[in-house]
């Protein structure tokens, strides 16, 4: 599963990318298919209000230049933004409020009468290749099966099940992932098709030409049992970057083409290598080789890399 501890003191980051996600958020939430974009089951209604109630106390503590806690509620002194979080009913989804306060996309998972964990709940505006609506509602293994992650049913279904059983509210846990996109919309990637279409998939997508116009994407996703209502928690914070900008920091090139390399036929298709290939690995080559000229050398790199 690839998981780390949680430092809940590094719980939610930012960044100054956050103004970007955030307008682009409105943005999704502004446009015709909003509704698509968040849910609430009733059954998560108390784990969403916990939810925004714990970035509430968090976020003014943690950034205290960013965020003032109110009488009511919050407000972002970067925008002037003011939230009610104490007058009940909520004016507005507390996820989608929840969303608006930071750069993660949100999802809750409460557990049914059969011991399975089902996506009941959550904001995901810029989630990039996959809708919340095609997933509310169904169990974890059927949320990762049906996106055709690979080996998810093989090697990963029966532990992530117990593990999310045995999730204890002080035992967050922190992971990673990366893939390569060939447009840049964080949001939706229209590559692999409109996201309003019912044929969607990489095999939609056209062959990169310029690796100048690719974006390395990684989600850091952080997954914890919220203590009140016993539901778990997954904020999901995209980092979307020009393959070109990240390519000129010391040793990745050369690091990101290896872990490519290192895909399987199946990992391959899931991730769409087959559509930049031929331009991506070209360019790290020559990056890698630059870099190793200039004494950037792969044997240097576990003394020197991360700084």
């Amino acid at each position: 599963m690839g998981i780390r501890s949680l430092d809940y003191d590094d719980w939610i980051q930012l960044d100054n990318d956050w103004i970007k996600f955030h307008n682009r958020k409105l943005e999704r939430l502004a446009q015709e298919n909003a509704d698509e974009l968040y849910a609430m089951d009733p059954i998560a209604e108390d784990a969403s209000i916990e939810v925004l109630e714990l970035l509430v106390d968090y976020l003014p503590a943690r950034y205290p230049t960013m965020f003032k806690r109110t009488v009511v509620g919050i407000d972002n002194i970067v925008t002037g933004e003011s939230f009610d979080t104490t007058t009940k009913p909520y004016k507005e989804n507390p996820l989608v409020v929840a969303s608006k306060l930071i750069q993660d996309d949100i999802a809750i998972m409460v557990e049914g009468t059969d011991g399975l964990y089902y996506l009941k709940a959550g904001a995901v505006l810029l989630a990039g290749f996959w809708r919340l609506k095609d997933k509310v509602n169904m169990p974890l293994y059927q949320i990762h099966t049906s996106g055709d992650v690979p080996y998810y049913k093989e090697k990963l279904q029966t532990p992530m099940d117990r593990f999310f059983t045995k999730l204890l509210p002080d035992k967050g846990v922190v992971r990673n992932n990366y893939f390569i996109q060939t447009d840049d919309d964080v949001a939706w990637s229209h590559a692999i098709g409109p996201e309003d279409s019912d044929r969607i998939g990489w095999y939609t997508a056209e062959n990169s030409v310029d690796p100048e116009q690719l974006m390395f994407r990684s989600e850091r996703q952080s997954l914890r049992r919220l203590p009140r209502s016993g539901a778990i928690l997954f904020t999901i914070r995209t980092y979307f970057l020009p393959v070109a900008q990240i390519a000129k920091e010391p040793y990745v090139p050369r690091r990101l083409l290896n872990g490519i390399k290192a895909w399987d036929d199946p990992v391959s298709v899931y991730k769409g290598l087959e559509k930049y290939k031929d331009v991506l690995l070209p360019y790290l080559e020559q990056k890698a080789e630059e870099q190793e000229a200039q004494g950037y050398l792969p044997e240097n790199e576990e003394k020197n890399y991360p700084y």
